[in-house]
């Protein structure tokens, strides 16, 4: 059975067709940003702290097709027209900060944005933090609006393990028919 975060790249890497464009909604390290530059034409990645930033501008400084962008990433919309596939790896910066973290408000918008820009077959996957107590509003509130996404239109999926304590990450996925 794979973790949280290989499944969320299982299901990038398997994603049908076009692979031009993906977005690092919250690049944090740079290492989601390195797995889509692997496979995809083009790379934008977000986020809004400094370190972070820095931090994905030097684990990317070799590839040419990644651009870092200092801002939140519930302003996707306003740098990338189409993706293919979209991440976020919710919470805080690892080894940074833990009181600068995602919040449900500015995920959502985000979230409502990439789906809005997202190609037909195109994945999107959110891991979700809830062992904090900004990460457990935020992964309660991204769900229940994906929820209501219609059916029609949207697989969605929930990937947990649920004999684990203390409110582990758990993966959300999007497929837009």
């Amino acid at each position: 059975m794979e973790k949280i975060l290989e499944f969320a790249r299982t299901l990038i890497s398997s994603k049908k067709g076009d692979k031009e464009v993906a977005i690092d909604a919250t690049c944090g390290r740079g290492n989601d940003t390195c797995f889509l530059a692997k496979s995809f034409s083009k790379v934008f990645a977000f986020d809004i702290q400094d370190e972070a930033v820095e931090s994905t501008t030097c684990a990317t400084k070799d590839l040419d097709n990644v651009k870092v962008i200092k801002d939140s990433h519930e302003n996707i919309c306003t740098y990338v027209q189409s993706a293919d596939a979209i991440m976020y790896n919710l919470g805080y910066l690892p080894n940074g900060n833990k009181k600068i973290t995602t919040l449900a408000q500015t995920t959502i918008a985000s979230i409502k944005c990439a789906i809005g820009i997202l190609k037909a077959e195109g994945i999107i996957s959110i891991i979700c933090y809830p062992g904090h107590p900004e990460g457990f509003i935020e992964s309660k509130e991204v769900e229940n609006y994906l929820r209501s996404l219609n059916q029609k239109e949207y697989d969605v999926i929930k990937y947990d393990f649920i004999n684990q304590i203390n409110n582990p990450p758990y993966l959300l996925a999007i497929r837009k028919r």
